[in-house]
């Protein structure tokens, strides 16, 4: 999984917003009308996603980092997600 394919799911499948101000590019969703930090990437980030990046963004959705690959893969889509999230969130 590539850089790419995690910036496309989270901004077209997750409607996610992104602020590009800083050293990093964060990415930011809305649930439930709170918003939540869902990513964060380098600016110059390419190529393979580094299995951090992969972990830290599962982790910060809710998910496993399988169901992160079934979210990016598209197994997963938005409403299943929100599912999963209002489950897990205490």
């Amino acid at each position: 999984m590539d850089y790419r394919e995690i910036r496309s799911m989270l901004m077209s499948k997750l409607e996610a917003s992104e602020d590009r101000s800083g050293h990093h590019v964060f990415f930011y969703i809305t649930i439930n009308g709170h918003d939540f930090r869902a990513g964060k990437m380098s600016h110059s980030a390419r190529g393979q996603a580094e299995g951090y990046i992969i972990r830290d963004t599962a982790r910060r959705l809710k998910l496993t980092t399988q169901e992160f690959v079934s979210l990016v893969d598209c197994s997963i889509d938005r409403e299943q997600h929100e599912t999963i999230w209002r489950e897990r969130d205490p």
